[in-house]
This record gives structure tokens, sequence and C-alpha cells, in this order.
């Protein structure tokens, strides 16, 4: 009899445990795991990025205006040239012999005009003589100019500060009048280039500014003026758009690879907000979320209003600036569940484990 009085004594206490598990357990069953986000307002103005190349503004093709044997190149390849620098030189030996026996002509006939000019004045030439010898003598001047300029043309001079981008010749060489010995990098000035798909280029209207970065100039914003833009686009469906820095000073050096922004109005509802697809759900015809308010989950109807350009689901109505809309764990609620949020890691503290 004793032993059954403590069998029943021990199963009591087994139930009274058991039922206090029980409500450990449905009481930690009650509060829910979720993370939120909350709505991002629309903007009426937005930044689309595009790769861009910074490009010399002009490349100029440098040859003399007569033909001859190269004499000296003086540039290298990649070499800094300052306006006015020699660039080359050809071989002036037979471009002197023949300024310098035009020379001796002209100073003869000088002398015969002179001579004739006095005959004249004292009546004992005819007029006639003495204007073809006059005219012969300026014709063989401006022939004597010619021949002074093609010397001076025998040395090649930089027009622009810039760098040498190639060398096609070598000393010793023949070269024709308007061949291209190097090739000259105008650094005066550069351009950036980039190229926008169809979608975009037939929405230029809604562009109202430009800029570009790079991480060699410390990635800050360099202001840009729209020089032109490719009607026809080449076979990628891309359409070239051409800019020129705003300052002369900019950092920007021929073959830098930038990031061009481009500043554009957006057709946006009325305080429109954007949120992640996975934050909605439908039942029926109607669209909801759930929105965390005291601790506990409500369930809101929202009208919803396509995709916006980051690719996130346009909210017309249901939610405003400051709600926690449940992103996560959101397929085990129930209106008025209690719910913890789980707060996002630090970015110092990635994992939590700190």
């Amino acid at each position: 009899m004793k032993s059954k009085s403590i069998i029943a004594v021990l199963l009591t206490v087994c139930w009274l445990a058991g039922c206090r598990n029980s409500e450990n357990t449905d009481n930690q069953a009650a509060v829910k795991n979720v993370k939120t986000v909350s709505p991002v307002m629309m903007d009426e103005l937005t930044t689309r990025t595009f790769p861009g190349t910074v490009k010399a503004a002009s490349v100029i093709n440098l040859g003399f205006k007569t033909p001859g044997q190269i004499s000296r190149i003086a540039v290298r390849e990649g070499a800094f040239v300052r306006e006015g620098s020699v660039i080359a030189e050809l071989d002036t030996r037979d471009y002197l012999l023949q300024l310098e026996a035009t020379q001796i002509q002209y100073d003869q006939l000088k002398t015969e005009v002179e001579r004739l000019e006095t005959l004249y004045r004292r009546n004992s030439l005819p007029a006639n003589d003495y204007e073809k010898a006059k005219a012969g003598l300026e014709a063989l001047g401006v022939q004597l100019q010619a021949h002074t300029n093609i010397v001076e043309n025998t040395v090649l001079k930089s027009p622009v500060s810039g760098y040498i981008q190639s060398v096609n010749f070598a000393r010793s060489e023949m070269v024709n009048a308007g061949m291209t010995i190097v090739t000259l990098i105008d650094v005066s000035s550069v351009s950036v280039e980039t190229e926008l798909p169809a979608s975009l280029f037939l929405r230029f209207d809604d562009f109202i500014g430009y800029a570009c970065r790079t991480t060699l100039a410390g990635n800050e914003e360099i202001p840009l003026s729209f020089v032109g833009i490719n009607r026809k686009s080449n076979s990628s469906q891309l359409h070239k758009m051409i800019f020129a820095p705003k300052t002369p000073a900019s950092p920007l050096a021929p073959g830098m690879n930038v990031e061009v922004l481009i500043s554009m109005t957006e057709n946006t509802p009325q305080n429109a907000y954007t949120l992640p697809f996975r934050t909605v759900f439908g039942e029926g015809d109607k669209t909801f979320v759930w929105i965390v308010q005291n601790g506990e989950v409500k369930k809101r109807e929202v009208l919803t209003g396509g995709i916006s350009q980051g690719g996130e689901l346009i909210i017309l109505s249901g939610v405003s600036r400051g709600d926690e809309v449940v992103e996560a764990g959101q397929r085990t609620l129930n209106e008025n569940d209690r719910v913890n949020i789980i707060q996002k890691a630090s970015e110092t503290n990635v994992g939590g484990l700190l």
C-alpha cells in the first residue's frame, strides 16, 4: 500500500513538470523571429552610371610640307613635347643650294633694275622696258621667298603641347610632303566618352546633369558638359555620348577608365515607396504586407505600381516612411502574432561574433 502511494506521488510530480515544460514551449513558440525593412520613398531624380573612357580631344598627325630625307628625329614615343619644340628635321643641303642660286639671281636683277630706273628717270629708257624689268624682279622675289619657306619647312615643330603617340619614320628615310611623321596627342583638353542603350537614348530629354569619377582621382565627382551624342547606334544598339570637363584643370588624362554619372528625372507617382518583392504576399486578388507594431504583426493591404529602376516593387499606397515591414519569416505569421525583430549585424561585427 505504501509503495502505491509513492508511485502516485511520482506520477503527479512528473505530470506537473510536463505541464510546466509545455507552458514554456508554448510561450517560446508564441514569439517568432522576423527580419524587417523600411519602405524607401522614390526620388524624382535618379542617377545612372555607365563605364566611360577619357580620350584626347584631338589627335594630330604631323608631317613636313616638303619632301626630303630625314636627318634627325628629335622625339621618341611617349615623350612630352611643348608647343614649338622641334619634332624632326630634313636634310637641307639641296634646298640651301637652291635658295643660294635664287638669291644670287635676285641680287643681280635688283642691281640691273636699279640701273634701268636711273635711265628711266632721265627719259633714256622706254617706260615699257622699265616695267618689264621691275615685274621680273618682283616675280624673282616671290620665287626667293618660296625657296626660303622650303628651307624653313625642313624643320617640323609641335603646334601644341602634348605627348608623342607614335613615330612612323627613322633617320635617313625619304618622305613625301604630308606623310605622317609622328602622331601627337593634344593634352590641352580631353573628352569623356560612354555608350548608352537605346532605351535611355529615347529618354535623352530627361537628362539634367553629368559627371564622372575614377579611383585614380580619389573618386571625387568631376562635373562634365554635354558635347554631343551619336544619333545612329552601333551594331550593339548603343549610342556614343561625348562630354568635356567643365574645368580645364581636371585630373583626367587620356586613357583613364571612368564611371560616367547621368542624372535624370523620373515620372514617379507622388508619395510612392519601394519594397523588396519578398515583403508582399497575395490573398485572392489583393496584395498584403506584414507590419510590425508594438511587437505584434498586422496585415495591411497595399497597392502596387510596377517595378522601379532598381528592380524593387513600387508601392503606391498602404505603407509610409518608418514602417517596419517583414521581409523574412512572414510565411508562418498570423494576425497579431508576437514577433522579435532580428537586428542586422554591424558592418564591423559580421556574423555577430562580438
